[in-house]
């Protein structure tokens, strides 16, 4: 079984995904960092020199080429370009890590130095940043199989909430 965590930048994937992964003795794949690995290449540089196109199909390629079971933490634009999400959608379980605009913030206030899409903003831009992308990318967030609020939980508790939603599968 595939299961696809999704949402956007900052909301706790990465960190889930490898408790899940414990928790369902699934292999976990994080696509950022694979991608890394497979282009010997930090996220930020392969925006500076090839730019946001080419990682987004560096996603795509990647995306179809798991297909043994696992969790997979996808990057937070992943489903939003090249039908990703329906190829989700058609391949697995996902699960959207649902946060608000506020809470990411203050989340990725302190991470900007690692995150290329926002590494140039100020607060009150990156506030307006995410609040403007979360609303675009939430329609295709919310076609996810389930989804989980994650503000004011544990991870311990979003696991549990997520072991929960699986445990029918």
């Amino acid at each position: 079984m595939m299961i696809y965590l999704i949402g956007y930048m900052g909301c706790g994937k990465t960190t889930i995904g490898p408790l899940l992964s414990s928790a369902l003795s699934l292999p976990f794949t994080d696509t950022d960092t694979e991608i890394e690995k497979e282009n010997q290449q930090t996220i930020t540089e392969l925006f500076k020199k090839d730019g946001e196109l080419l990682f987004r199909t560096l996603e795509t390629e990647l995306l179809h080429k798991l297909t043994n079971a696992q969790i997979v933490a996808c990057g937070g634009g992943l489903p939003i370009f090249n039908n990703n999400m329906d190829y989700i959608t058609k391949n697995g379980r996902s699960i959207y890590l649902k946060a608000s605009s506020d809470f990411l913030f203050m989340r990725l206030k302190n991470e900007k130095k690692t995150r290329p899409l926002i590494s140039k903003l100020n607060d009150k831009q990156l506030e307006q940043f995410i609040h403007a992308q979360l609303s675009e990318r939430e329609k295709t967030y919310s076609k996810a199989t389930h989804i989980v609020r994650v503000e004011e939980k544990t991870p311990a508790e979003i696991l549990g909430e997520i072991h929960a939603l699986l445990l029918p599968c």
